[in-house]
């Protein structure tokens, strides 16, 4: 099983925090274009993919919709299917 790419191993291959690399990832306007570029490389050449949990818990949320459901064998909350 292939081991999955992250932002440090993608950090120490170009010689750069994993901090510039973060912010290079996501546009931000203080890192130049020509690191910008080289971090788009190295990470497309690894398969680099956002791992979305992650970001979900670090920005401690979500973004599910939890759903409780009556019983089903309850027949005020059954409708026939009439169609």
């Amino acid at each position: 099983m292939e081991k999955i790419p992250t932002i440090k191993e993608i950090a120490k291959r170009l010689k750069v925090s994993p901090s510039t690399v973060s912010r290079a990832l996501h546009g931000h306007p203080s890192i130049g274009l020509v690191t910008t570029m080289r971090v788009n490389k190295v990470a497309s050449e690894l398969n680099y993919e956002r791992n979305q949990t992650a970001v979900f818990f670090k920005q401690r949320k979500t973004l599910t919709i939890g759903v409780i459901v009556p019983d089903f064998s309850d027949a005020f909350f059954l409708r026939p299917l009439v169609g």
